[in-house]
């Protein structure tokens, strides 16, 4: 689906829900977040056809499917702000071979920290706030995780 451009209406609108100043700015890091997810949601989902034993897929299909409960939630979040679903517009995840994979998944998920605090620190609004607080932690949790498969 399309994204409409805010009107100064819409932008009233979201502002008494969120509470948030800027709020062109708080819903391209929102789409950015719905973008962020539904690639490293493809790129676990390649890493587990890629890995190397059963253990590591394990724990990479555990990372995907914590990817995927947060894309819903930052859908969800996006769906009741907008009211239409988010275009949703994935990087592509190349890689040679299993340990480029990783490395690229580090440099993602670190980048993704990065982006959540910069959101979660912009806006007082409680729900974001703890919707991004998540995401922070869980993309900390993974990338301890990756970092440890990469040393395998």
């Amino acid at each position: 689906m399309m994204i409409k451009s805010p009107s100064a209406d819409d932008s009233f609108s979201l502002s008494a829900k969120l509470q948030y100043r800027d709020v062109r700015r708080f819903m391209s890091q929102l789409q950015w977040s719905v973008n962020r997810t539904a690639t490293l949601i493809r790129a676990y989902a390649s890493l587990v056809k890629m890995s190397p034993d059963e253990e590591t897929a394990l724990d990479l299909e555990r990372m995907l499917a914590e990817e995927k409960k947060y894309f819903a939630l930052l859908e969800a979040l996006y769906i009741e702000l907008k009211g239409t679903e988010p275009l949703v517009q994935p990087e592509p995840f190349i890689h040679n071979t299993y340990p480029d994979g990783l490395r690229q998944m580090i440099r993602w998920e670190r980048e993704t920290i990065r982006q959540y605090r910069d959101t979660y620190l912009l806006t007082p609004s409680p729900k974001v706030r703890d919707l991004f607080f998540y995401g922070i932690n869980d993309s900390a949790d993974h990338l301890v995780g990756l970092i440890l498969l990469q040393q395998l």
